[in-house]
């Protein structure tokens, strides 16, 4: 069970692809928050009982975040104990045709560049899962339709992100089906035909009731 008080947003996003199988349908995307900086991480950290300044926890991580790259670069991955796995990996600029071929070869001509990739654990009893991580760290809520619409500023077109309570898209829905919903009550009855009743204002009126 999560023990996280701060809830974790859930927005959702339309799928408006009409050639995909999910066309139509809601999926769901996490409502992040502003970006900590290092600092504001550290921050986080101190205030959270730690025996450690503020200033001391900032050093250690400006420290990790000098090694890291640096052992990485060397190409040895760092564990970070149950989080995950920081590890290099490379794009390819051009393959090498044969064995003949690499005699010659220069590796900055085959390699196009070289990543920082972490690898979340996923095997050991101690990693944390995607499903663990939900169930012992996440508390879940709905927050938001969201959508990007194309808009024109200074004749220019750029795409917004436009957000919509979730609770507020249900009550429209419900509020529009309520107004489009046929009307069966009213004091009168549909005529029933014959005599000056069966054209007279009566009529058209239970005939208009019912359309509506």
């Amino acid at each position: 069970m999560a023990t996280n008080e701060i809830k974790l947003g859930i927005n959702l996003r339309q799928n408006k692809n009409a050639r995909n199988t999910g066309y139509g349908k809601y999926y769901p995307e996490i409502d992040t928050q502003t970006t900590l900086s290092l600092r504001g991480f550290a921050k986080h950290m101190s205030d959270h009982g730690s025996i450690y300044s503020l200033d001391i926890i900032e050093g250690v991580l400006k420290k990790i975040t000098q090694c890291l790259p640096e052992l990485i670069s060397q190409g040895v991955p760092v564990r970070m104990e149950p989080l995950g796995t920081f590890l290099p990996t490379c794009d390819v600029e051009k393959p090498i045709l044969s064995i003949a071929a690499m005699e010659n070869a220069d590796p900055n001509e085959v390699v196009k560049g070289v990543h920082i990739r972490f690898l979340p654990y996923g095997v050991e009893n101690d990693n944390i899962t995607s499903r663990r991580f939900k169930q012992e760290y996440c508390s879940l809520e709905f927050r938001n339709i969201v959508d990007t619409v194309k808009v024109t500023v200074d004749g220019k077109e750029k795409k917004v992100t436009t957000l919509k309570p979730i609770a507020t898209a249900i009550a429209e829905f419900k509020s529009g089906q309520e107004a489009s919903a046929p009307s069966t009550g009213g004091s009168s009855q549909p005529s029933t035909g014959g005599g000056n009743t069966g054209g007279g204002n009566g009529g058209g009126d239970d005939d208009e009731s019912y359309g509506d």
